[in-house]
């Protein structure tokens, strides 16, 4: 009938007279040779060696159909996998993605997929949602902590060592001004040495921190990806009311989400 295990595993429970199974436990019994007879180990495949339960037809029809399943089987577009927390019973969320006229993907607790009814009160949360709230605080914090201090800060240091060699370069002009006028050089050597010196100290123009702030909000804006962001995010809570309360980066004990002072992360 094209059933799926969970839709297997209810059908069971519903009827007294059957045996109840879990979803996974009927995947391991539709997938066991050994209901039509056939047992396969290292030394081969062998038919008839134990009484079959159903033909060895059935078998192989129940196997192609669950293989066409698992043929237009897509891969989950959720960028938060293994990540989020059940605010219930506090196990890791797994993917659902409903594909009809809309696609809709879901974050959802692995407890309600395992059993045949649902075990845990809380069912799931909005994919898409969630995924924009994460990123937003992840660049919010990113912009207004971490790099515009970093860069903030080297952005000064280079100023200031551009004062510096400014200084110098004033000095050395002088200098060649003052050999022009001696006649100690003519003219072609004095544009030569000031062009030569110019390009040894290119300048770099000073930068306020509203451009800087809006600079680095551009650039995070395009850059800052959840798939990027992926491998360093420990672990993501929300609530039961599906909002947002932690997002923790791996070696970071810093809760990001509403924080305003300054992080240790590298």
């Amino acid at each position: 009938q094209g059933y799926g295990y969970k839709k297997i595993a209810q059908y069971l429970e519903d009827d007294n007279k059957l045996i109840t199974r879990k979803p996974y436990q009927v995947r391991n019994i539709i997938m066991n040779p050994n209901y039509c007879g056939r047992v396969i180990n290292q030394y081969g495949q062998y038919n008839n060696m134990v009484p079959p339960i159903v033909s060895a037809t059935k078998y192989e029809h129940a196997q192609a159909i669950r293989n066409k399943k698992q043929l237009h089987c897509i891969p989950s577009e959720n960028q938060l996998k293994q990540k989020i927390k059940c605010p219930c019973c506090d196990s890791t969320l797994t993917n659902m993605t409903i594909r009809k006229k809309h696609t809709l993907r879901y974050y959802i607790c692995p407890k309600n997929m395992n059993e045949s009814r649902f075990v845990c009160s809380f069912k799931g949360i909005n994919a898409q949602k969630l995924e924009v709230q994460v990123l937003a605080t992840c660049q919010n914090f990113f912009q207004n902590q971490q790099l515009y201090s970093k860069i903030n800060n080297a952005i000064h240091q280079r100023l200031k060592k551009q004062r510096v060699i400014e200084a110098k370069s004033t000095l050395t002009q002088e200098q060649l001004i003052d050999k022009l006028a001696k006649g100690m050089i003519d003219a072609e050597s004095f544009r030569k040495q000031t062009h030569l010196m110019n390009q040894k100290h290119k300048t770099i123009s000073s930068i306020s921190d509203n451009q800087l702030q809006t600079s680095l909000q551009k650039v995070i804006q395009k850059s800052f990806t959840l798939n990027m962001l992926h491998p360093y995010i420990d672990e993501i809570r929300i609530t039961k009311n599906k909002a947002l309360v932690g997002i923790y980066f791996k070696n970071e004990p810093l809760n990001i989400v509403n924080q305003t002072s300054q992080s240790s992360i590298a």
